[in-house]
């Protein structure tokens, strides 16, 4: 007998709590990238380590998720979300707090971010988004760009959090009570509201991967929607995330102080949730293919509005928030597409890899945009290739087709069918 899926109304009254706790748990994920600008001159000031120095702890935590999240896919499809959130936001929290224990070798520094890279594969957006994309079937676009709105959260709040406790206990002392902070707030929340083993929360336990409608790992690496999704996400993320950590000294670069330039950009965060919010709802009701290509595209605009009127603060401004919507719709159209593309049943190694990539492009970004301006002393060059990789994005997410009927696809290609109870919606063959 098929189950009838839920109404987006119907799944919002049961699983808002593990909404809420999914978004909680993205914003802890961030909390050590977005401290790092408060942390950077406490620690250049003590140690005299260079800023390079200081920031390649990051570029440790994103080769680290590109190698490893796959394997913690693996383990979200077999285990559950629930086990694993959980148990990866105490050790995280951990991590956060002994970043307090550095000593003037920055390969401490290093090693101990080696913990936080560690950790921090078990609250990464493969976790959370695998946790919502379960519980929804109707409105997972909006679910899930809820769920990722802890991006925005946490690039709003951990800053401010981080200068108090600066200001008020030292960097050693931000340290430890950034972590308890996350703690208090994240770790309750997942072990209370992704409680459950009953029908209405099995997505989050231990629910066998083989009952979820989709491919099979090695059926899914046969896709070309895979590596179309993947190489999307790189591109884009190679754009956004160098933007955006490098917007002040872009801002900077092209005429405006500092004191304006980080204004400006603190426009970022709020303009990534209501990019979130709106990319989740479109996602719903249109094309979510021709959404996501244009959702990526968005960031041509800024680079042409900088180029166009590089000291204008309103030109600025408008950039700065055309590119934070971009900035809320780029996850969300990945982690979308691909549990639709890909479906459920592997969800978890599947888009792990893909988050993977991401996370190269994050790590990768900012050092190659860095080293564009020390090669040439310009932004522009840099700003000028982010046109392209917005148009390959752009490109191939408009190319990926139709969503596939899992159960006929299979069949063709010598599955095994079993797939007579899949969710009626995942049976349709259109989006």
């Amino acid at each position: 007998m098929t189950v009838e899926p839920l109404s987006a109304t119907q799944a919002w009254r049961r699983h808002w709590p593990a909404v809420l706790a999914a978004s909680a748990g993205v914003a802890l994920s961030t909390a050590p990238i977005y401290a790092m600008g408060v942390m950077i001159l406490p620690l250049e000031q003590e140690f005299g380590w260079a800023r390079a120095e200081i920031s390649f702890g990051t570029t440790i935590a994103g080769f680290a998720s590109m190698l490893l999240t796959p394997a913690i896919g693996i383990a979200v499809d077999r285990f559950g979300p629930r086990r694993i959130g959980a148990a990866g936001s105490v050790m995280y929290c951990l991590a956060i707090a002994v970043l307090s224990r550095a000593n003037a070798d920055i390969w401490s520094w290093w090693l101990l971010w080696g913990g936080i890279a560690i950790t921090g594969l078990f609250v990464g957006p493969t976790v959370w988004t695998a946790a919502v994309s379960r519980l929804f079937t109707e409105g997972r676009g909006f679910a899930l760009a809820v769920t990722l709105c802890g991006t925005g959260i946490g690039s709003s709040l951990t800053p401010i959090l981080s200068d108090y406790l600066v200001n008020r206990f030292g960097w050693r002392g931000a340290y430890v009570g950034l972590a308890g902070s996350w703690g208090l707030l994240t770790v309750p929340l997942i072990l209370l509201c992704f409680r459950g083993g009953g029908p209405d929360t099995a997505g989050l336990t231990e629910t066998p991967s083989i009952s979820l409608p989709g491919f099979t790992a090695r059926e899914g690496l046969r896709r070309a929607s895979f590596y179309k999704i993947a190489v999307a996400a790189l591109a884009i993320c190679l754009v956004v995330v160098s933007f955006i950590v490098n917007l002040v000294p872009i801002l900077t670069f092209t005429g405006h102080n500092r004191g304006t330039a980080a204004a400006i950009a603190a426009i970022v965060g709020v303009c990534s949730i209501v990019g979130r919010l709106t990319t989740g709802h479109l996602l719903d009701r249109l094309d979510p293919n021709r959404v996501a290509g244009v959702a990526v595209a968005l960031p041509i605009l800024s680079v042409l509005l900088l180029i166009a009127l590089p000291a204008s603060v309103p030109a600025a401004v408008i950039a700065t928030m055309i590119l934070g919507l971009s900035l809320g719709a780029e996850l969300d159209v990945v982690a979308y597409l691909a549990s639709r593309h890909l479906g459920m049943r592997s969800f978890g190694v599947l888009f792990g890899a893909i988050s993977g990539l991401v996370s190269f492009g994050v790590g990768m970004g900012p050092v190659l945009v860095n080293y564009i301006y020390d090669t040439t002393r310009s932004y522009y060059p840099a700003l000028w290739l982010y046109i392209p990789g917005c148009l390959i994005s752009s490109a191939l997410f408009l190319s990926l087709g139709r969503f596939p009927d899992f159960g006929r696809v299979r069949a063709a290609d010598g599955g095994t069918s079993g797939d007579s109870n899949m969710p009626a919606d995942v049976r349709l063959s259109g989006p």
